[in-house]
């Protein structure tokens, strides 16, 4: 187990014994046995969301006993029970794209029950670090105190396996983020783009087989029998073509970025397929990578086709 001494402290946000670890992303859920038998008089101990306004969990030893407590800062409330158990799990889960969590608990590990409203984690200019899960102790009668105890602190990833998101077998569209456009492959065998709403656009030559190449890897085939997307010469604009037969070039790594969207890493160039959304120039296979916002013309939505 971790033990963690109570220290003098007003609040948890300037309580001194406390350690974190930064939330991960897009959804996670954590969760920590908290034996609070050696707490004494004035400790408080648990789980937080380390950020300003912050959020936590926890057990308190008061007058009447352990009490299981849960703070909101955002609306300053203290929700306060009775706890019969010394020795609980306590939950924080969240979805940091919306910046919400909720906080739970339980007494037989197995069956959580959410305490109080959900928790709005806005990133801020205040504390820098973003929202960090914390396991924390202190004592708020101004002295030196007991000790929390903390087991089987785990983070569990619903989306951490993105293998399951790629649309292998599927035939797909592609459409560029930055600008709207759809993928197409042009006539003169080079991937270029075209309007959405286009006749090039709805037509086959914008229409992809995804073929598994196994390790994430794939291949994507024209369904106008044009060919193979494939990277050739130096990936620069014009330099991804499709080619009847499939070569090294022609294999990606798929790098799913959840929703429906993705890049394409090429493993010739090891540069992803994009393309600059001002000129208007055929796809190159150079882009270092995606910006925050994505729409730099390297990231793409794509949508299965049923119908084909």
């Amino acid at each position: 187990m971790l033990r963690l001494h109570t220290l003098p402290a007003e609040h948890f946000l300037v309580a001194k014994n406390t350690l974190t670890q930064r939330v991960i992303g897009p959804e996670s859920t954590a969760t920590v046995v908290l034996d609070g038998s050696l707490l004494q008089s004035g400790d408080v101990a648990g789980l937080g969301l380390l950020n300003m306004p912050c959020g936590w969990i926890g057990v308190a030893r008061t007058e009447k006993g352990l009490v299981l407590r849960c703070y909101n800062q955002v609306t300053n409330e203290t929700i306060e029970q009775p706890l019969s158990s010394a020795r609980v799990s306590l939950r924080a889960t969240g979805d940091y794209d919306a910046d919400l969590a909720q906080l739970s608990y339980s007494v037989d590990g197995q069956n959580f029950n959410p305490v109080g409203t959900a928790l709005r984690l806005p990133f801020q200019l205040k504390t820098f670090q973003g929202t960090r899960y914390a396991l924390f102790a202190f004592n708020e009668a101004g002295r030196n105190g007991g000790c929390a105890r903390f087991d089987n602190f785990c983070v569990d990833e619903p989306l951490a396996d993105r293998s399951k998101n790629l649309p292998l077998g599927k035939v797909i569209t592609l459409t560029n983020l930055a600008n709207g456009s759809a993928v197409w492959a042009n006539r003169n065998g080079m991937l270029h783009s075209a309007q959405p709403e286009s006749k090039e656009a709805k037509s086959t030559a914008g229409q992809f087989r995804v073929l598994d190449r196994g390790q994430g890897r794939v291949a994507l085939e024209a369904l106008d029998g044009s060919g193979f997307i494939t990277v050739v010469g130096l990936g620069l604009s014009g330099d991804v073509r499709l080619l009847k037969t499939e070569t090294d070039g022609s294999v990606f790594q798929w790098q799913d970025m959840l929703r429906g969207q993705c890049m394409l890493l090429s493993l010739k160039t090891h540069r992803y397929v994009g393309l600059d959304p001002l000129t208007g120039e055929p796809y190159s296979a150079e882009s270092p990578g995606a910006r925050p916002d994505r729409k730099d013309g390297a990231c793409f939505s794509w949508a299965e086709i049923t119908n084909h």
